[in-house]
């Protein structure tokens, strides 16, 4: 990638909110575009950002509330920074999207960059020379088919995970289900449920919603063969499996790290 700038690779013509628009505007907007979006002032000014995470923890289906209020800040992040600079800083922020501003010390959007955008751009130099069991996670969070969209929903506002595999009782995977998956269906609607996740009576199961079949791997697979399957397939994380069974997970957060590191 060498000193490739985030000018080069940002996207020129982001979608943004203002910071008064209702909640239930976003979501839609979520729902079509099923990502991020940076927060403005009336003078586009960025003053933060809204994820899916912020959507889902939004309770409320009033249509008078608004997104000021439960915007997250994001690291200053300018057009003419090079991009491995940046991979460190989002790395290190824990964030995947940062707007782009006009210059350090203003705050007007010019762009958009999140860590897709960096993932694609990855050169054959960039990419260690590793296999997927080097970088994966072990220890994965899962869940199964037959639970209860509000029990997900707790545990990704707790853990702050974006997708789970779904597994049967003999760890084999089913399927996976994602935040998107969640808000796209409505259930981001759900009342919240009681901190054990109990009175489940309303709440539509995980079977209903999740992706099938789940995309996988090997833990011998190259990461280089990992990265051109995300990318074939558009997706941002890919289950690894032996002989059926999960036994990892890995993701483009993974990768970029890898990379930066």
């Amino acid at each position: 990638m060498g000193l490739q700038l985030v000018q080069e690779i940002m996207d020129r013509h982001p979608v943004s909110i203002n910071v008064n628009d209702y909640v239930t505007h976003v979501r839609q907007l979520m729902r079509d575009y099923h990502m991020t979006l940076p927060v403005v002032d009336d003078n586009k000014e960025v003053e933060g950002i809204i994820s899916e995470l912020d959507i889902l923890n939004i309770t409320s289906t009033k249509s008078n509330v608004t997104v000021k209020g439960y915007t997250t800040e994001v690291p200053v992040i300018t057009g003419d920074m090079d991009i491995k600079q940046v991979a460190a800083i989002m790395i290190q922020s824990r964030t995947s999207f940062a707007p782009v501003l006009e210059s350090a010390g203003g705050r007007k959007l010019c762009g958009t960059l999140n860590m897709k955008d960096i993932f694609k751009n990855l050169g054959p130099s960039d990419i260690p020379d590793q296999k997927v069991g080097e970088l994966m996670t072990q220890k994965v969070k899962t869940c199964s088919s037959d639970e209860h969209l509000a029990k997900v929903w707790t545990n990704m506002l707790e853990t702050g995970y974006s997708g789970y595999p779904v597994v049967d009782s003999h760890n084999m995977l089913v399927g996976m289900v994602t935040r998107h998956d969640i808000i796209k269906s409505g259930g981001v609607r759900i009342e919240r449920e009681d901190e054990h996740g109990t009175r489940m009576g309303t709440s539509s199961s995980v079977s209903h919603i999740m992706s099938t079949p789940a995309y996988t791997i090997t833990p011998e697979t190259s990461l280089k063969e990992a990265i051109e399957m995300m990318v074939k397939l558009d997706v941002g994380r890919l289950c690894v499996t032996n002989r059926d069974k999960l036994v990892g997970i890995i993701n483009r957060y993974d990768v970029v790290r890898a990379y930066v590191d």
